[in-house]
Formats: C-alpha cells, sequence, structure tokens
C-alpha cells in the first residue's frame, strides 16, 4: 500500500472527501496496475453522488481486473442510480458468475428488475438474497413489495413480517404490512400496523396519510382529520401527499 493510499483512507475517515479523492488520484498514478486506489476511489465519489466520475473511476478498475466482482458490483449500484438498469442488472450478473455467494449482488439485481417491473425476476433474486443472508431485512422488504404488486398477498404479509423481525425499527415494512391488510379488509390490522409505523416515525407523510384516509373511510372523521392536519404540519411543502390531503380535507372524504 504506497503511503498516498493510506493518507487517502485516513482522510476519507476523517471525512475530508476532496483530499481523500487527490490523495486516491496520486496514489492510482503511483500503482498503475493496482486497482484499489480506483475502486475506493470510486466508492467515495459514488458516496458524495458523483456519479459519472464513480462510472469512470469503477471503468478504469476493470480495465485493470475484469473479474473483480466488488467492481462489477458496486458499477452496477452506480449504473441503477442512474436509471441505466439494464446495464447494471449485466454487471451484477457478472459479478454473481464470479461470487454466487454474495447476497448483496442478488439484492440489487433484484431492485433492478424491480425497476423494470420484470417482478418475477425480482422476487427470484430477493429470495435468493435471504437465502445467502436471512438477515437481509432489505431483501424481504423488497420482496414484500414485489409480492404485493403481484397480489401474492399472503407471501407479502409473510415478507414484510419477516422484514420486521430481523430489521427492528424499521417504520416502513410497518406501514407496507398495513397497506397489505388493507387490501384484504383486515382494517383493524392495518390500523394497528399504521400506528406502528408512526411510533417509530411519528411525521412519516405516506403513513399519516393512509392511516387518515383509512380512518376517513371507516367514518372516524375525527381521527383522520388529525393525522391530515398533522401531515399538513410536519410534511415538506413539495411532498405529494400535500395536495391530496388538501383535497381531502376541502372535499371532507
Amino acid at each position: 500500500m504506497t503511503d498516498h493510499l493510506q493518507q487517502g483512507i485516513l482522510l476519507e475517515e476523517a471525512q475530508r472527501y476532496q483530499e481523500a479523492l487527490a490523495a486516491y488520484t496520486k496514489a492510482a498514478q503511483e500503482e498503475p496496475e493496482n486497482p484499489e486506489p480506483l475502486l475506493r476511489q470510486g466508492a467515495l465519489l459514488d458516496e458524495v453522488g458523483d456519479y459519472p466520475g464513480a462510472l469512470l473511476a469503477f471503468d478504469k478498475a476493470l480495465a485493470l481486473d475484469p473479474y473483480n466482482a466488488y467492481a462489477l458490483s458496486s458499477r452496477g449500484d452506480v449504473l441503477s442510480t442512474l436509471g441505466r438498469f439494464g446495464a447494471a442488472i449485466e454487471d451484477f450478473t457478472d459479478a454473481i458468475l464470479i461470487d454466487p455467494e454474495d447476497a448483496g449482488a442478488y439484492y440489487n439485481r433484484g431492485l433492478a428488475y424491480a425497476s423494470l417491473d420484470q417482478t418475477e425476476h425480482a422476487i427470484a433474486d430477493f429470495t435468493a438474497a435471504v437465502q445467502l443472508d436471512p438477515m437481509h431485512g432489505g431483501a424481504y422488504n423488497n420482496m414484500g413489495l414485489a409480492h404485493f404488486k403481484a397480489g401474492a398477498y399472503a407471501e407479502a404479509l409473510e415478507d414484510f413480517s419477516n422484514a420486521i423481525r430481523v430489521r427492528h425499527g424499521f417504520a416502513c415494512s410497518f406501514t407496507h404490512r398495513a397497506r397489505v391488510f388493507e387490501a384484504l379488509d383486515n382494517v383493524n390490522d392495518a390500523i394497528d400496523d399504521y400506528t406502528r409505523a408512526l411510533q417509530i416515525s411519528p411525521y412519516d407523510p405516506t403513513t399519516l396519510f393512509l392511516r387518515g384516509a383509512l380512518y376517513f373511510h371507516l367514518y372516524e372523521t375525527e381521527k383522520g382529520r388529525k393525522d391530515f392536519e398533522l401531515l399538513l404540519q410536519t410534511a415538506p411543502a413539495d411532498n405529494q401527499f400535500r395536495k391530496l390531503t388538501m383535497k381531502k380535507l376541502e372535499t371532507g372524504l
């Protein structure tokens, strides 16, 4: 490891990112056959939101080491962020061929498939991810979303329940499970799950809107109005649920 590579690592740990990037550039120049400075540079550029720069760094690293599963998976992440899901799937697939035990690559390929509405492929990848990592809450949660979209409500309930079991304190899984209960007309369990989600994240606009709308549907108008008023007090001005909430309050629905 060169002095500049070590320096870059220490600067990154100190959150001095621009200096760290400069150090990684020097390290790459000092060791032109070593992909590690480029991999670290790409990961940091991805973290700070310079996605074209990250993509270029991973391209250079893969030119040096075409079978580096980490580099392929990392480039796939960047491609997904840029909305290039087909290319991302290709990279994740190559990474899986090299390292078939990488739960993260299956998970991220599943997310890319889900973004392309290829639900069956997404479910298959999320399933593989939880088989490799039974504590992968994100994979359970997104598998639940895919099953819910496919109308497989029993499977979705199981997925969200598993997500809640392995990933404590994550409000969205309660909200997602509540939506399944609501689709099944199990309104009491839906209200319970929305409430549990709000105990974790009291001002979440999505959950406030959904619980408020359900209260209105159940003719519990005062409870619904309280949720909507809290949403309007706390949600960002550009939040999509603000307009929907105002419309419902205006119409009394």
